[in-house]
C-alpha cells in the first residue's frame, strides 16, 4: 500500500508543478485576451507566490492536529476550485483572484506530503521515497510543458486550466479510498533519532532555528531559486545564449528533465544504502548533499566560460541535474533531525521562506540582463554566478552546522542523536 501512496503523491507533486508553469506557458493569449501589460501580469506571478507563503504556513501547521490524508484532499479540491475558476476571469482583478487561491493551496502541498510519506516509510527508506516523490516536480517542470502549450492552442487557456482542475478533482477522489495511514506504526529498527521522538508545538520556533535545521532550510532556498530560475529563464537562455533553435531546445529541456528524475531517484537510493550500513547521518545523507552542490556550483561556473554550445548544454544540464537532487537530499535530513510530529509544520513554515526565492530571484536575474545592455550573455552569466555563490554558501553553512545539536524531546531536553555526531568528532 505505502507504494501506491507514493505514486499517488508523486502525481500530486506533478500536477502541483503543472498548474504552476501553465500560468507561463498561456501567457500570450492570457494577455492579449485581457489586454494587460507586462508589469500587470509580473503582478499575477507575484501575487501567486505571496499567497502561496501564506498558505505554506497555514495548512503545514495544520498537520500538528488534523489527519494529512483529508488535508491533502482538501488542496486538492481548493485546486480544483481555482483552475475551474478561469472560465468566470474577465480583467485583471479576476486572474489575480484565481491564482491567489490557487496559491494558497499549493503552499502547504509539499509540507502535507513530507509528513504523509514519514507514516508510510522508516528513516532508513526515506531516502528513495521523496527522491521519488519530488521527482514528480520535475516532470511537471520539464515534460509537461509540450502537452499544456498543445492544449492552450488547440482548446485554450480557459479550457486548459479547467482540465487540470478536473484532473485534481480526480485525484481527490480517489485518494480519498485510501488509508490514511499503516494499521500498525512502522517500526524504525533506528531509535535514538530525533525524527521517533516527539516535541510540543511551542518548541517550534526553537525546532527551526538550530542551526543544522537551518542550513537545510537555505539548500532548499537554494533549490527553489534554480527552479524558478528554470521556469522563467532557462529556455531563453538555451535558444539566445547557447544559440540551440528551439524545436533542439525542447527536447534538451526535456532529456535534461528524464535524466535528472532518473538521477535523483538514483541518489536517493544510494544514500539510504550509505544510511544502512554506516549508521551515521552526516556520512549518507549530509556528505552527498554537499557534494551535490559542490559539483552543481562547478558545472555552473564553467558554463559561464565555455564557448561550445555543446559543452555549454552539457555543464548546464549537470548544473540542473544536481539540483534535481537537492531537494529530497534536504527534505530526507529534515525529517530525521526535527521530531515526527513537528515535520508538517517545520516543512510548511520553511517553505514560506524559500517561496520567497520565486519572487526575488526571477526579478534579480530579469535586472542583470537589463543592466548588461546589448552584452545580454553577461547578463545572464551574472544571474548564473549568483547561483555558484548560493550553492558554495550553502555548502559551508552545512559544513559548518552538521554537528551541532538538532532535537527536542517533549520534556524540552536537548538531545545529541549518536548518528548525527560522531563519537570521537
Amino acid at each position: 500500500m505505502r507504494w501506491v501512496v507514493l505514486a499517488m503523491l508523486f502525481l500530486l507533486s506533478v500536477m502541483n508543478y503543472t498548474d504552476k508553469s501553465v500560468l507561463g506557458l498561456a501567457a500570450d493569449p492570457i494577455m492579449n485576451e485581457l489586454n494587460l501589460s507586462y508589469d500587470q501580469f509580473g503582478l499575477v506571478g507575484s501575487s501567486f507566490f505571496a499567497a502561496y507563503a501564506i498558505g505554506s504556513i497555514i495548512l503545514g501547521t495544520l498537520t500538528y492536529r488534523f489527519n494529512t490524508k483529508y488535508l491533502l484532499i482538501l488542496i486538492a479540491i481548493g485546486w480544483t476550485i481555482s483552475l475551474s475558476s478561469a472560465y468566470f476571469v474577465d480583467s485583471l482583478a479576476g486572474l489575480i483572484t484565481i491564482r491567489v487561491l490557487l496559491g494558497f493551496f499549493e503552499g502547504g502541498t509539499y509540507g502535507l506530503c513530507v509528513a504523509h510519506v514519514a507514516k508510510w516509510f522508516t528513516s532508513e527508506t526515506r531516502g528513495s521515497a521523496y527522491a521519488m516523490m519530488t521527482s514528480g516536480t520535475t516532470v511537471g517542470t520539464y515534460l509537461a510543458a509540450p502537452i499544456l502549450v498543445y492544449l492552450i492552442d488547440t482548446v485554450g487557456w480557459q479550457h486548459t486550466f479547467a482540465t487540470l482542475g478536473i484532473a485534481s478533482l480526480i485525484w481527490a477522489v480517489a485518494f480519498f479510498f485510501m488509508k490514511g495511514q499503516p494499521k500498525k506504526p512502522i517500526q524504525e529498527t533506528i531509535t535514538d533519532l530525533p525524527s521517533t521522538q516527539d516535541a510540543q508545538f511551542k518548541d517550534i520556533l526553537k525546532v527551526m532555528l538550530n542551526p543544522y535545521v537551518l542550513s537545510v532550510i537555505v539548500v532548499e532556498f537554494v533549490s527553489m531559486w534554480i527552479n524558478t530560475w528554470v521556469l522563467t529563464w532557462a529556455p531563453t537562455y538555451l535558444t539566445q545564449i547557447v544559440g540551440l533553435e528551439s524545436q533542439v531546445m525542447s527536447v534538451v529541456f526535456a532529456c535534461m528533465g528524464i535524466t535528472g528524475t532518473i538521477f535523483a531517484i538514483f541518489i536517493g537510493k544510494f544514500t539510504d544504502v550509505l544510511f544502512r550500513k554506516r549508521k551515521s547521518l552526516i556520512k549518507s545523507y549530509d556528505i552527498v548533499l554537499t557534494s551535490v552542490l559542490l559539483i552543481g556550483a562547478v558545472a555552473y561556473g564553467v558554463t559561464t566560460i565555455v564557448n561550445s554550445p555543446v559543452l555549454a548544454v552539457i555543464f548546464l544540464a549537470v548544473g540542473l541535474i544536481m539540483n534535481t537532487c537537492l531537494l529530497p537530499l534536504g527534505t530526507t535530513i529534515k525529517t530525521l533531525i526535527v521530531p515526527k510530529n513537528l515535520i508538517g509544520s517545520v516543512t510548511g513554515i520553511s517553505l514560506s521562506f524559500t517561496s520567497m526565492a520565486g519572487i526575488i530571484g526571477p526579478y534579480i536575474t530579469g535586472y542583470l540582463i537589463t543592466l548588461a545592455g546589448d552584452d545580454i550573455r553577461s547578463g545572464f552569466n551574472s544571474g548564473v554566478l549568483i547561483v555558484v555563490a548560493l550553492y558554495i554558501i550553502s555548502a559551508v553553512f552545512l559544513l559548518m552546522t552538521r554537528k551541532r545539536k538538532a532535537a527536542f524531546t517533549k520534556k524540552d531536553e536537548s538531545i545529541t542523536p549518536s548518528l548525527l555526531v560522531e563519537e570521537n568528532a
